[in-house]
C-alpha cells in the first residue's frame, strides 16, 4: 500500500510540475507575441527573442528528454490555441524551429556538455531553431527566397540565444523547486 501511495505521489508531483513548465512557457510565449514586437524594429517577419525557450533550457538541464519534449509539445499546442493559430503556417513554422533546436540541444547537451556551456548550446538551439522554421517554411511555399533570411535570422541567434541562457541559468542556480536530495538529471 505505501509503495502505491509512494508512486501516486511521485505521479502527481510530476504532473504539476509538468503543468507548471507548460503554464509558464505559454505565459512567456504570450507575453512576447502581444508586448514584445520585436518583428517591427528587426527587418525580418515574425522575429522573436523566444523566452519561452528559457523553460526549455531549464528541462534541458534538470529534466529528463521525455518531459523536455512532452513540455515543449504542450506549449506549443496551447499558445497555439490561445492566439488562433493552430494549424496555420506560424505553427508549422514553430514545430519546426522546435524540433531542430532540441534535437541540436539535446545532441549537445548529452555528447559535448565540456566543450559547449549553456550559452553555447542556446546559441546553437537559437540558429537550429531559426534554420529549422526557414527550412519549414521552404517546404510548405516552395520557390520562395527563404534564404535571404538566413543572414538576419543567423544574427538574431546570437543575443536571443544568449539572452535566454542567461535567463535560464539563473532560474537553475537557484533551483526554487528542488529539494534535498531531489531528482536531477542535469550535470550542473
Amino acid at each position: 500500500m505505501k509503495n502505491k501511495q509512494a508512486s501516486s505521489r511521485k505521479r502527481i508531483k510530476t504532473i504539476a510540475k509538468i503543468s507548471a513548465y507548460i503554464a509558464l512557457g505559454v505565459t512567456l510565449n504570450l507575453l512576447e507575441t502581444f508586448l514584445v514586437p520585436l518583428g517591427l524594429v528587426v527587418p525580418m517577419p515574425g522575429a522573436r527573442i523566444g523566452l519561452a525557450n528559457v523553460v526549455t533550457l531549464v528541462l534541458l538541464v534538470t529534466e529528463g528528454p521525455r518531459m523536455l519534449w512532452g513540455v515543449t509539445g504542450g506549449r506549443i499546442v496551447l499558445a497555439a490555441l490561445l492566439t488562433g493559430t493552430l494549424f496555420s503556417v506560424s505553427f508549422a513554422l514553430s514545430v519546426g524551429g522546435s524540433i531542430a533546436a532540441l534535437v541540436v540541444m539535446g545532441l549537445l547537451w548529452r555528447y559535448l556538455p565540456r566543450v559547449f556551456s549553456l550559452s553555447g548550446i542556446s546559441v546553437f538551439g537559437a540558429v537550429a531553431h531559426n534554420c529549422g522554421q526557414l527550412f519549414t517554411l521552404y517546404l510548405l511555399i516552395p520557390g520562395t527566397r527563404v534564404y535571404y533570411l538566413l543572414p538576419w535570422a543567423l544574427l538574431l541567434a546570437l543575443p536571443s540565444g544568449w539572452l535566454t541562457a542567461y535567463l535560464a541559468q539563473r532560474i537553475i542556480d537557484r533551483r526554487p523547486w528542488e529539494e534535498e536530495g531531489g531528482n536531477n538529471h542535469g550535470r550542473t
